[in-house]
């Protein structure tokens, strides 16, 4: 069947372009899209900086909601126009990004959801909401922790919400952003020993070295170097943002301060899609949600006012996400 499916050309260069998508073997669904998130992933590709990991052009989108639309003929536990949401795959896998209309994914790569028609497709974006759980399952938070939490962007505030569910005794968000730091303190309400500081290097001197666990989400190097001066001796230290740039350590700090240092991301846990429905079952129960997270929302074929937003972090840019509805092939505006 043909289908319309947005593509990455080069530098700030999209193009939405018929495509031929193969019809769903036995164990495969075809899906019919709903929404589909912008990531820090899809950013960097549409600036022209993932050379380096794939050559251009290649298709967009991994965070993707849908419905199903045909089954292939072993699937016997969904049903055609049940809801699901799309795991993450490979760039050039079968079945394409999850920025078109539709999609081919093997039955084990979707997770069904609740059908809820007072909530916008958007709202079960689950693959960011995956990633922080993988990453607070690597982070062994135990009762009494003290934990820092360094950036509030969208995957720090999700990650913000689901802290509310461990047995941290202490949570301290370091954010610089008012509006973000307001919206964390909004997700923190009523949490006792939870406080949050815009400037880090203000607290520094009182702050260093106290914290069990330090979850860096921001991906600068001032963060980073943030995250390591609170991290107690014999902490977890997690990079759980994608950092661009190389950067210079002190090893002697690692090796003497007894650190466990993760590089928090899917293909570190061969188990990660075993989390989607772990995940769903988070999000159905409102332990986390993208209610208030989703700033820049624009149909298919006006994407690139979102990715440009996401860029530049105009008008309180946290998180881009592409709804698909009427059909219009071309250019992308």
């Amino acid at each position: 069947m043909k289908t319309e499916a947005l593509w990455y050309l080069g530098e700030r260069n999209l193009e939405l372009r018929s495509v031929d998508l193969p019809d769903p073997e036995a164990h495969e669904v075809l899906v019919e899209m709903e929404a589909c998130g912008i990531c820090g992933w899809d950013l960097l590709a549409y600036s022209g900086r993932f050379g380096k990991f794939h050559e251009y052009p290649f298709r967009a989108g991994h965070e993707g909601v849908g419905r199903i639309a045909k089954l292939g003929s072993l699937v016997q536990d969904l049903a055609v126009g049940e809801r699901v949401v799309c795991h993450e795959l490979p760039i050039g896998a079968r079945g394409g990004g999850l920025m078109a209309r539709h999609a081919v994914r093997s039955r084990d790569k979707v997770t069904p959801i609740p059908d809820e028609p007072s909530l916008p497709a958007q709202l079960w974006l689950a693959e960011p909401v995956a990633c922080v759980v993988n990453g607070l399952v690597y982070a062994g938070i135990q009762p009494g922790d003290s934990v820092a939490l360094v950036g509030a962007g969208y995957m720090g505030l999700l990650m913000l919400q689901l802290l509310r569910r461990t047995l941290a005794a202490r949570v301290t968000v370091f954010e610089p952003d008012p509006r973000r730091l307001e919206l964390a303190r909004g997700f923190g309400r009523g949490m006792g020993g939870w406080d949050y500081v815009p400037d880090g290097s203000a607290v520094l001197a009182e702050r260093a070295r106290s914290y069990d666990v330090v979850l860096e989400t921001a991906g600068i190097s001032a963060t980073l170097e943030l995250a390591f001066a609170l991290a107690k001796p014999f902490a977890i230290i997690e990079n759980f943002a994608w950092h661009h740039h190389r950067q210079d350590f002190d090893l002697d700090d690692w090796h003497t301060k007894g650190w466990r240092i993760l590089n928090i991301q899917p293909q570190m846990n061969p188990s990660f899609d075993s989390l989607f429905p772990r995940t769903v079952a988070l999000m159905a129960s409102g332990a986390v949600t993208n209610e208030g997270l989703l700033t820049h929302v624009e149909p298919l074929e006006n994407a690139r006012a979102a990715f440009e937003a996401g860029l530049a972090k105009t008008g309180g840019y946290i998180k881009g996400a592409i709804l698909f509805g009427a059909r219009s092939a071309g250019m992308v505006r």
